[in-house]
């Protein structure tokens, strides 16, 4: 039996060797530049033989020119974002970071690709790696009001065609072709469902999980590698690995990701209307890249499966998977989880494609949320849209016309505390936790760690902070907020980044001096051993997210609050969103806050940092209890052992196929997976 698990993204990529571009030199009849143009090339960072920008040359990696002032970046840890930026580690450690285990391994790392510095970058956009190729994906078609006939005829089109194959003749720049032969290694992806890879790994290493095939995209446009031997060699070398890459042409995963998911499905599920004066979300054209990439992934996993595998689809980018490999596959065990909230029936009315993604999930023999509330929300809305129903209730599950049942139930990921403990001891984290000790003596740190969106309330957190220190003059001096922000390409051109900036630097200039800083703003993924020495000797971390699913970066917080790294830094307070999954989980043991509250996020700060001993050793003591009761190994265990029971309950091992398009809700409470699975054994 094998365990295909479906992703967007696979746990690797493909990283390609590219040689060294040969650089545009200047004619040797050029005039010798004067001393004042070679201070000038300096601070515009140009080396001697690049070419000088041009206003008619597109060069998004330019940035505007550094005013002269004479000073160097300080060598402080974290003074301010040039600092950072120029941060190195020694070589040592440097080595170490590059040889960590990345997204894909066992140790508990942020998603992220291969460290060979201090600091990371933010993560390229897809198909804008500069060691993958470019994505050959074309223009959306256009958002005047006036042309919708035209859109929609145009998305009938592309429907009724089917996934598009790929044109690698469309474009032949140099950069294209020298894939085609460039040599290549397969890396750790950078993009993913992290939590989802940990909790794999560590269920194989426990041996929960045997047998298992991914299956997903490799992260990168592909339109360039298509009819080459590259592809059959990528293909095989992932294979290898347990892996089953599935080739989206660059389309169709641009209109899939880019435009359904990321403008559509993403805001809704979060409670974020995407009705602004710049929004196109009235626009269905991305609705049929959306159906063809998880045409896509059903058509791979259906090549390959076999009477008894099982068949694992992975949150809201797949959500017609189920239905689609149901249809070729009557008898497939199928399970599906949201590893996102899932919003209100009246929210999620508002999608015009609702009732087809509902049916799409409602193929699946077990569908998994983390928290009851998103459960009751699913119910509900399949209530009240899909009338035609025989019985459905969080206890029964969903009973259909033919008599099959499909089973709903709540159960939270979680993280792999072995692997945790294992990597947070290495000498290069316990640098990283002296140096930030030395740095910040005698101060209370405040950490948190969010992707830059309007979703994790960055902009809210900054604001409550400065109430607070505008409020508790006698913290002032004291306190330090170290902010780390995930640069997100959907965030580019929005006003968020320029508004967190503002917050940021006036919040600096009321109160720094120089030997005091009150917020560090890292607009940069920060490398793994300074993640985990952070969480070690944070006094709080602040996660103020406006609607999240199970925050995990919350579960590591608790982990290293143990005192085994930092005996004086330890139980400290974990300041939480209430509209996050999380605090189902920890049931008041967190200090919960509104976001939008800013007076009681603000009185929470100060609650956190003024807690007694006492209190804060009796709350972890709570927290901590949730986090190793509810791990990785412990989720996947759990669905697993639901998803037989609900296959054989629901009679889906009998000929047809299920007509998933209908249930009620009953006023039963919701039970743990345990709980139903005595009930129906």
């Amino acid at each position: 039996m094998t365990v295909y698990i479906c992703s967007l993204y696979l746990p690797k990529t493909i990283q390609f060797k590219l040689p060294p571009q040969p650089q545009r030199t200047r004619s040797n009849l050029t005039r010798p530049r004067a001393s004042w143009q070679k201070s000038l090339s300096q601070s515009l960072a140009i080396g001697p033989s690049t070419p000088q920008p041009s206003l008619f040359d597109a060069n998004d990696n330019l940035t505007p020119p550094k005013t002269p002032d004479g000073e160097m970046p300080s060598p402080g840890l974290f003074p301010n974002e040039t600092a950072v930026r120029n941060l190195e580690l020694p070589e040592a450690v440097t080595s170490a970071v590059a040889a960590s285990p990345a997204a894909g391994s066992s140790a508990s790392a942020p998603s992220r690709g291969t460290a060979s510095s201090s600091v990371m970058a933010s993560i390229p956009a897809w198909g804008h790696h500069p060691d993958q190729p470019r994505s050959r994906a074309k223009l959306p078609p256009r958002a005047e009001i006036f042309e919708r006939t035209k859109t929609l005829d145009q998305a009938r089109e592309i429907g009724r065609r089917g996934p598009a194959p790929p044109a690698p003749h469309l474009r032949s720049d140099s950069h294209d072709r020298i894939f085609s032969s460039a040599p290549w290694d397969v890396a750790d992806a950078d993009r993913g469902n992290g939590g989802l890879r940990h909790a794999v790994d560590a269920a194989v290493r426990d041996g929960s999980l045997g047998a298992h095939t991914w299956v997903g995209t490799i992260g990168m446009p592909t339109d360039a590698l298509e009819g080459t031997k590259q592809r059959l060699d990528i293909e095989k070398a992932l294979g290898d690995r347990n892996m089953l890459p599935v080739f989206c042409s660059d389309r169709d995963f641009d209109g899939h990701y880019n435009h359904f998911c990321k403008q559509i499905l993403w805001p809704v599920f979060h409670y974020q209307m995407p009705d602004g004066p710049k929004s196109k979300t009235w626009e269905d054209h991305s609705w049929s890249y959306y159906v063809n990439v998880n045409r896509s992934f059903a058509d791979r996993v259906v090549s390959r499966w076999k009477p008894g595998d099982v068949v694992w689809v992975h949150d809201y980018h797949l959500l017609l998977v189920p239905a689609m490999i149901r249809e070729r596959l009557p008898k497939a065990k199928i399970g599906f989880f949201l590893h996102v909230a899932f919003p209100s029936s009246e929210v999620f009315k508002c999608l015009q494609v609702r009732n087809e993604l509902l049916k799409g999930l409602l193929a699946a023999n077990l569908i998994g949320f983390h928290i009851p509330e998103y459960t009751r929300h699913f119910l509900q809305t399949c209530k009240s849209l899909l009338p035609d129903v025989v019985d459905a209730t969080c206890r029964g599950g969903v009973r259909l016309s033919n008599s099959r049942r499909i089973q709903v139930i709540n159960l939270p990921i979680g993280i792999d505390p072995v692997s945790l403990d294992c990597y947070r001891g290495k000498p290069e984290v316990l640098r990283w936790v002296k140096t930030l000790q030395d740095q910040y003596k005698g101060k209370k740190l405040i950490v948190a760690r969010d992707k830059l969106d309007h979703v994790r309330g960055v902009r809210q957190k900054l604001l409550a902070y400065e109430l607070f220190l505008n409020a508790n003059p006698e913290w002032r001096e004291k306190a330090v907020l170290i902010q780390v922000a995930l640069s997100s390409s959907e965030i580019k051109g929005d006003p968020l980044e320029a508004t967190i900036s503002d917050i940021v630097t006036r919040v600096n200039s009321s109160w720094a001096n120089l030997a005091y800083q009150p917020v560090v703003y890292l607009k940069q993924e920060i490398a793994y051993p300074q993640y985990l020495a952070l969480l070690s000797v944070a006094d709080a971390l602040m996660i103020t997210s406006q609607r999240d699913g199970m925050n995990l970066t919350s579960h590591e917080y608790i982990y290293c609050q143990d005192g085994k790294i930092v005996p004086e830094k330890k139980h400290g307070c974990l300041i939480l969103s209430e509209f996050t999954g999380t605090t189902s989980l920890f049931q008041g043991a967190e200090v919960a806050v509104n976001p939008w509250d800013y007076w009681q996020c603000a009185e929470a700060i100060k609650t956190a940092l003024e807690m007694g001993d006492d209190e804060k050793a009796t709350r972890w003591q709570k927290l901590i209890e949730a986090v190793t009761q509810n791990t990785g190994t412990h989720w996947l265990e759990e669905f697993m052992t639901c998803l037989d029971a609900a296959y054989k309950e629901g009679h889906w091992a009998s000929d047809g196929v299920a007509e998933a398009n209908a249930m009620t809700t009953g006023p039963e409470d919701e039970v743990a997976p345990g709980a139903w699975r005595r009930n129906h054994q």
